[in-house]
């Protein structure tokens, strides 16, 4: 193998290197963003049922509008 060859080869394991970080530094922070708004929505979800629905109390009936609430998004968003 040449010199050369051997240059390039180096480069290239150099360069999918740092491609390979930048992506995977990417996806994390990727991951990091779409967690937090996935807290944000549940918190304002539970809070919206909290203080339209349960007006602020605990009540038998929550779980029944929970129940009915979460069959309905489920059949417009699917599982998950």
């Amino acid at each position: 193998m040449s010199q050369a060859t051997r240059r390039a080869s180096t480069e290239s394991k150099t360069l999918f290197g740092e491609v390979k970080s930048l992506i995977q530094a990417s996806k994390q922070r990727a991951a990091v963003s779409v967690n937090a708004e996935l807290t944000l929505l549940y918190w304002q979800v539970g809070r919206r049922i909290n203080t339209e629905v349960l007006k602020g109390e605990r009540a038998e009936y929550g779980k029944q509008v929970i129940a009915g609430l979460s069959k309905e998004l489920t059949a417009f968003f699917g599982r998950g």
